[in-house]
C-alpha cells in the first residue's frame, strides 16, 4: 500500500522568519558573538560553531523557542557544528572533484599537443571552458538548492549519515517545496542586504551574514515545524 505525501499544514510567514532573530532582546550580543565566528571561518576555526548555532536555531524553531539560544555552551555547540561541517565539506569536496575531472581531460591532451597544434589547442580549450564553467555553474545551483535540506535532516535527526540520505533529502525537498523554496529565496534576499553590512548598524558584513543564516535557520524551522513527518 502507498504511504500518502506529507503535506504540510500550512506556509511559512515570510513575515514572521525576517523577525525571529530580532525578537529576542538579546539580539545584538548573539548575532555580534555569531559574526565573529563568522569571521573566524575564513580560517576554518569558526566554521563548527557558526553551523552549531545554525543547527540549535534550527531546533529552537522547530520546538516553537521564541529566542535564539544562548552562547553559553561552546563546547556543546561546537560538537553540532563539527558533524554539519563534516556533510558540508564532503558535499563541497565532492563537487569540486566532478569540476576537476573534465578540467583535466581537457588539460592533459591539450598539453601533449604542444605548440604545433597551439591554434587547434586554444580553440578547443575555449570551447571546453565554456563548458566547464557552465558545468561548474549548474552543480552550485543544484547544491544550493540540496545542502540547507541534507544539512537541516542532519541537524534535526543527529547524525552525519541522515545528510546523505539523498533519496530522503529529496523527498523532504518535494514533500515541502513551496515552503522550502520561499525559505531559500528569503535567505537569498536576506544574504543581498547582508552584503552591504547595512544590517545590525553598520557594524559590518560578518555579523550581517550570521543574521543570515539565521534568517535561513528559521525559515527551514518553520518548514519542518509545518511538516514534521516529512524530515
Amino acid at each position: 500500500m502507498a504511504t500518502a505525501p506529507h503535506v504540510p499544514s500550512g506556509s511559512v510567514d515570510f513575515g514572521r522568519i525576517l523577525r525571529y532573530p530580532t525578537d529576542d532582546p538579546d539580539w545584538i550580543k548573539k548575532v555580534l558573538i555569531g559574526g565573529a565566528f563568522a569571521l573566524l571561518s575564513s580560517m576554518l576555526i569558526g566554521i563548527p560553531f557558526v553551523l552549531g548555532y545554525f543547527s540549535r536555531t534550527l531546533r529552537g524553531v522547530v520546538e516553537g523557542a521564541s529566542r535564539l539560544p544562548e552562547w553559553d555552551d561552546l563546547g556543546g555547540i561546537f560538537n553540532d557544528g563539527l558533524r554539519l561541517t563534516v556533510v558540508y565539506l564532503a558535499y563541497a569536496l565532492g563537487m569540486a572533484l566532478v569540476v576537476t575531472v573534465p578540467v583535466l581531460a581537457i588539460a592533459i591532451p591539450l598539453g601533449m599537443l604542444g605548440e604545433r597544434g597551439a591554434d587547434a589547442a586554444g580553440a578547443i580549450a575555449g570551447l571546453g571552458f565554456v563548458v566547464v564553467y557552465g558545468l561548474v555553474m549548474l552543480l552550485s545551483l543544484a547544491l544550493a538548492v540540496y545542502l540547507p535540506a541534507a544539512l537541516t535532516r542532519a541537524a534535526l535527526r543527529g547524525t552525519i549519515g541522515d545528510g546523505f540520505a539523498v533519496r530522503e533529502v529529496l523527498g523532504f525537498i518535494r514533500a515541502n517545496l513551496g515552503n522550502y523554496l520561499l525559505a531559500l529565496v528569503i535567505f537569498l534576499l536576506a544574504s543581498f542586504v547582508a552584503q552591504f553590512g547595512l544590517v545590525l548598524c553598520c557594524v559590518g558584513i560578518f555579523p550581517a551574514s550570521f543574521w543570515a543564516y539565521l534568517i535561513l535557520a528559521a525559515g527551514l524551522g518553520e518548514t519542518v515545524r509545518l511538516n514534521p513527518q516529512s524530515l
